[in-house]
């Protein structure tokens, strides 16, 4: 390998560890309701009808945007399907929304075996994170809510499965 091209990979390096830095501590304006998400009307996974989220929360409800490409979105979806399936009883619910097409989702999802409630934003998903504090739109991105739309936790990036665990024991 030439020189130039050693110089040209440690460049691109760089620019990637400098860009997960920033989409991991990059910070939300914290909002206190999220009616914008409870109003707006999404398709739901397996269906060509759409509906509101509000119809799905638990008394505490994880909402998660993601995307097929965004490798952390992947790595966190089955910590969200255990974790619902440990707090489920507790009145903790998961929900993602995905900004992507049913198509382009449907054979990852049922590879993963993801039970909690998909609903596709697709475009419309990058305005509707901005109303709720994640301007850059960056993903993945998790509120946590309450069934009466109160904002309780905000998250850019990955979320640690203690910080999950910590939340449910702080709001339920």
């Amino acid at each position: 390998m030439s020189a130039q091209n050693k110089v040209l990979l440690f460049m691109i390096g760089m620019a990637a560890f400098v860009a997960g830095i920033v989409i991991n501590t990059a910070s939300v304006e914290p909002v206190s309701q999220a009616e914008s998400l409870l109003q707006a009307k999404l398709q739901i996974a397996g269906s060509d009808s759409t509906k509101s989220i509000r119809s799905d929360l638990g008394k505490v409800t994880l909402v998660n945007f993601w995307a097929s490409w965004c490798t952390p979105c992947r790595k966190e979806m089955p910590i969200f399907e255990t974790m619902r399936q440990q707090f489920r009883s507790k009145g903790f619910q998961v929900i993602g929304v995905a900004i992507d097409s049913p198509s382009k989702t449907a054979a990852m999802l049922d590879s993963m075996g993801i039970t909690y409630p998909i609903y596709y934003a697709e475009n419309s998903g990058m305005l509707l994170m901005e109303s709720l504090g994640n301007e850059e739109g960056f993903l993945p991105y998790s509120l946590l809510i309450r069934n009466d739309g109160e904002v309780l936790e905000q998250s850019v990036g990955i979320i640690d499965e203690t910080d999950i665990v910590g939340w449910i024991e702080a709001y339920l």
